[in-house]
């Protein structure tokens, strides 16, 4: 039996390009490699689902090819509210939107995303296949015929490729769409991990493993002239790991990681004060703890193991120092890393732990008008395998809904 529309991928941009497609008339089926759909869905906001953000707009996304991508129009055709109301109307979701614009589900579980849109697809008569791995695409005259791992065959008119990046492979995401693009003649742009964890010069967080503090984090990095910016300042908790750091504060600021060269971060344990205000306490601690020693002297200021590495790094060698021993110029230098501590990454933890995939499918190589390959009639994409990527925060999920709604109407 002959489909009218394929659907490779049953994933958060599959489904919605499904849904829309099935009301607007269209025959759809969706193919699974998992046994379940959905999967990366159940995992994101740590289980409870950031399924938008009510800030979103085109100065939240990213690209390789371009850094600001050209994808105003797929954003504005089904905007965080249209989501909202989709969720809240059509699915039966009770929204919350809670701090910097983040919206979960008013359960707080993002099992009750994963089953709306099931029994909603369900409801609709969408087919849906799982454990059918699609490993070739042959173009024959003015189909297309779908092989799976297993040998089993579907035609379809048209296809989608919603196969999502590279990232949490395990849930489905196996860059395995990147390839069958590649066979129609497509190019796919350097790789990224984004939303991830980082990696860090060793001797800036050696012996501070498990360490959390709620710090504030400026990026700068190169430019494409080469020039050193400041990008961007994030606040939020910090982990230092054994290979560099991690916390809500780096996934809300790892994008920058692949848009720019030469990452370093520099990070304010003491944000909610002044260099001045910190010079002043410092003295301050100074006189009142005359009688020990430094191994002493950050107790009640900031994690102490932390604060004994800090003051190592402000060249002050031996915690057997007596604190009535600091000079002015010491405290100085205590206070400028309290302040900007600066760190630079190294690397990303890899795609194993990523939540998103930064790059993909250049969109020159696609029709911004409905999202159909430009170099083979009836291919069309939507989703993470875009060369599209957002900020940490639910951005990414609304990329996902808007890029499949828009060619769900428009396929």
């Amino acid at each position: 039996m002959k489909r009218e529309i394929a659907i490779i991928g049953g994933g958060a941009s599959g489904f919605l390009t499904a849904i829309t497609a099935k009301k607007n008339g269209k025959d759809v089926v969706i193919l699974e490699r998992k046994d379940r759909v959905l999967k990366k869905v159940l995992t994101t906001g740590n289980g409870r689902c950031n399924l938008t953000n009510v800030n979103a707009s085109n100065q939240n996304y990213f690209g390789i090819e371009k850094m600001r991508q050209p994808i105003e129009k797929i954003l504005e055709s089904f905007t965080s509210q249209d989501a909202m109301k989709f969720f809240e109307d059509e699915v039966g979701i009770i929204c919350n939107e809670e701090n910097r614009g983040k919206v979960y589900p008013l359960s707080g579980q993002a099992a009750s995303i994963v089953d709306g849109l099931r029994f909603y697809a369900q409801s609709l008569g969408i087919e849906i296949i799982t454990d059918f791995y699609v490993v070739k695409i042959e173009k024959e005259m003015f189909d297309f015929k779908i092989i799976s791992e297993d040998k089993r065959q579907i035609t379809a008119k048209k296809v989608v490729l919603a196969t999502g990046g590279k990232s949490y492979p395990e849930l489905g995401s196996n860059g395995s769409g990147y390839e069958l693009a590649k066979k129609f003649g497509h190019t796919v742009t350097k790789l990224t991990p984004v939303i991830v964890q980082l990696k860090a010069e060793k001797e800036k967080i050696r012996g501070l493993k498990g360490i959390k503090s709620d710090v504030e984090v400026t990026a700068f990095g190169e430019n494409e002239d080469g020039k050193k910016i400041k990008i961007c300042t994030y606040d939020g908790e910090l982990l230092f790991t054994d290979f560099g750091i991690s916390g809500n504060v780096v996934f809300n600021i790892s994008y920058v990681f692949p848009i720019y060269k030469n990452v370093e971060f520099e990070i304010d344990f003491m944000p909610k004060f002044t260099y001045n205000e910190i010079f002043e306490i410092l003295k301050k601690r100074r006189k009142i703890l005359k009688d020990f020693t430094m191994e002493q002297f950050f107790n009640g200021v900031v994690n102490k193991k932390l604060g004994q590495f800090l003051t190592k790094s402000a060249r002050i060698e031996k915690l057997s120092k007596s604190i009535n021993d600091l000079t002015d110029n010491e405290i100085r230098k205590i206070c400028t890393i309290l302040k900007k501590y600066k760190i630079k990454i190294i690397d990303t933890n890899g795609f194993k732990v990523a939540q998103v995939t930064a790059g993909g499918i250049p969109l020159s190589e696609v029709n911004l008008e409905n999202l159909e390959s430009k170099k083979v009639k009836n291919l069309y994409f939507a989703g993470e395998i875009l060369d599209v990527y957002g900020e940490c925060g639910g951005f990414n999920l609304q990329w996902a809904w808007a890029s499949g709604y828009f060619l769900g109407k428009n396929i």
